[in-house]
């Protein structure tokens, strides 16, 4: 087993690669609370508070609501989800995919201009308030209110788990967050539901909700729609790039289906690792690497 030992500390040292991950992500959240902070100046400015604060003055653009309703459908499960699903099940699942285009469409062609109308007759800053008026019943408000809360428990639980497991995955080599996780692992065990939580992911749920929190409370729907728009350009030129990248490196699409055809998930197993003399330098395993053994299988 002596022979792990360079193989582990390679596999712990930082590569170049993750290096531009976290300047790109710096420079990503940046931007973020600069929008926010700009969204908050200008809000300030507003006599209005309620219609600048949720629904930035009605005044964004098309482009802008384009932008964002965009961003906000291409959520986790969009760049994690769908594609674990058509790595396991095949291209099939570009069908189901696809389908997701009606409610777009349907939304904007056939009910989005009504419920503008609507909405600004009545004054109404939420759905339930545009209903509730429309139909003279507080019930009704309140009914919508509680399945618009139900549903967006789910979409939302979905969205921070992406985003805390991504986050993860990129800082998990920076002595500052490894200090961090040791820390949250020392207090995670005396609360009952943060008992079974990865200390990792539980520091980076807490970072990537305070996050959220911080930008959409300073700045309101105006710093919201802002990010959206900057997320959706950058998706659309990230997605893109990486999409001719990919076909180029392995060669085609037919070609990159053939490959996934040919490949078998690693093997969960278990491995015990015995050292017959004192190491003298410290090395650690990542979470989440792979070891093949000699006979080739994945662990």
């Amino acid at each position: 087993m002596e022979t792990l030992l360079p193989w582990i500390q390679e596999a712990s040292q930082p590569k170049a690669g993750h290096q531009s991950a976290l300047i790109s992500f710096a420079v990503y959240m940046l931007l973020v609370f600069a929008l926010a902070w700009l969204a908050g100046r200008v809000r300030k400015g507003k006599s209005e508070f309620m219609s600048e604060y949720f629904l930035g003055s009605r005044g964004l653009g098309m482009w802008a609501f384009a932008l964002t309703f965009a961003a906000t459908n291409a959520s986790g499960g969009s760049f994690m989800g769908f594609p674990a699903l058509i790595y396991t099940h095949g291209w099939i699942l570009a069908l189901w995919i696809a389908s997701y285009m009606v409610v777009p469409l349907v939304t904007t062609g056939l009910l989005a201009k009504r419920l503008n109308q609507v909405s600004r007759i009545a004054k109404a800053v939420t759905v339930p308030d545009i209903l509730r008026e429309r139909f003279g019943s507080p019930s009704v408000g309140l009914v919508a209110t509680g399945l618009l809360t139900f549903f967006m428990f789910f979409y939302l639980l979905a969205q921070f788990k992406a985003g805390s497991q991504i986050l993860a995955t990129l800082l998990q080599d920076m002595p500052l967050f490894q200090q961090g996780v040791l820390w949250v692992a020392g207090w995670k065990g005396n609360f009952f539901l943060t008992q079974q939580t990865d200390a990792d992911y539980l520091l980076c749920l807490l970072l990537f909700a305070s996050t959220v929190i911080v930008y959409t409370t300073y700045g309101g729907f105006r710093a919201v729609v802002w990010t959206d728009v900057m997320q959706g350009i950058v998706m659309v030129i990230g997605v893109v790039i990486m999409l001719f990248l990919v076909l180029y490196q392995v060669g085609g699409l037919s070609q990159a289906t053939q490959k996934l055809a040919q490949l078998e998930p690693p093997k969960s197993g278990t491995i015990r690792v015995e050292w017959k003399e004192p190491i003298l330098e410290a090395g650690s395993i990542p979470k989440g690497v792979w070891l093949q053994t000699e006979t080739g299988a994945l662990v």
